[in-house]
């Protein structure tokens, strides 16, 4: 009588389970599955501030002021609180389909501002986190504020 070694044995259970696994999967579940818009048009009011590493959200009031980016371009701001631009003026983003930059240029200025642009799924909604540097006084502050889009 011929002995089966192990691999003999296990060789086609394995193959079978390797075929097995390569089938077609089909997640019911990715069906109804939509991207969400990667534009950030519309208007945003902050709903968390830090200064340095430091949650300034309770202190500041931050419910007056919004950021509005409309859909021909430009933006308008709404309140004045320490940000990136001062002015009205327009956007836009560097790359429409997988954004990383935002530009921001105000009105009657040859400058933009590119800042980093994390816009990540929040609840079945975005949120818009921008992190920027202002400079006065005697020490360089970093700002890092995340918006929720105003519905």
């Amino acid at each position: 009588m011929k002995k089966i070694s192990c691999i003999q044995l296990f060789l086609p259970i394995a193959l079978a389970l390797f075929a097995w696994a390569c089938s077609d999967f089909k997640d019911s579940s990715s069906q109804n599955f939509t991207e969400l818009d990667k534009t950030p048009i519309g208007t945003w009011k902050v709903s968390k501030a830090t200064r340095n590493g430091e949650d300034i959200t309770k202190f500041m009031n931050f419910s007056e002021f919004t950021l509005t980016i409309a859909e021909d371009g430009s933006y308008t701001l709404n309140d004045v609180l320490p940000f990136l631009v001062k002015r009205n003026g327009n956007w836009s983003l560097d790359n429409p389909q997988y954004p990383f930059l935002i530009y921001f240029r105000e009105n009657a200025s040859n400058e933009s501002i590119d800042i980093p642009f994390i816009y990540m799924p929040f609840e079945g909604k975005r949120k818009m986190t921008l992190s920027f540097t202002t400079e006065g006084g005697c020490f360089r502050n970093v700002y890092s504020y995340t918006f929720l889009r105003d519905e």
